[in-house]
């Protein structure tokens, strides 16, 4: 299999919902600081809410190649090997590949969401699928 690559970035492609982010963000922070009066509090809150939506606003690097799936965004790399994959559950903005056999409430932790954004969305399904069998429509 030739090694597959392509960067998601939603910020990019969706430039528009940023404003609607700044906003949450910044609103939750400013409730945070009234209810509270914690200029720490609010920071915090901000910067976990940051973390929390990082998929959208930071770039996220994928490679399917003969050894597994890759995603790299910064500042972690998470690598899961074809042997320790099990499902491939197909969205229609992204797919998650996971290890284990049934839908488990660990999925979000264990597996990795393959964003197709910024990437041809067939080609990438039809290369999960080729390692992956039984995957979802």
């Amino acid at each position: 299999m030739r090694a597959l690559t392509w960067t998601a970035h939603p910020v990019r492609r969706r430039p528009q919902q940023l404003a609607l982010v700044a906003a949450v963000v910044l609103l939750s922070a400013w409730a945070i600081l009234v209810t509270l009066e914690s200029g720490y509090l609010a920071l915090l809150g901000a910067l976990l809410l940051m973390v929390a939506v990082a998929p959208y606003w930071l770039p996220s690097h994928y490679r399917l190649d003969d050894e597994g799936v890759e995603e790299r965004r910064w500042p972690r790399r998470r690598r899961r090997s074809w042997a320790d994959l099990r499902r491939l559950q197909i969205g229609p903005g992204a797919a998650l590949v996971s290890p284990f056999a049934r839908p488990h409430r660990l999925d979000r932790f264990r597996g990795l969401v393959v964003y197709f954004d910024g990437g041809d969305r067939d080609v990438i399904v039809a290369a999960l699928r080729a390692r992956l069998d039984g995957g979802a429509p």
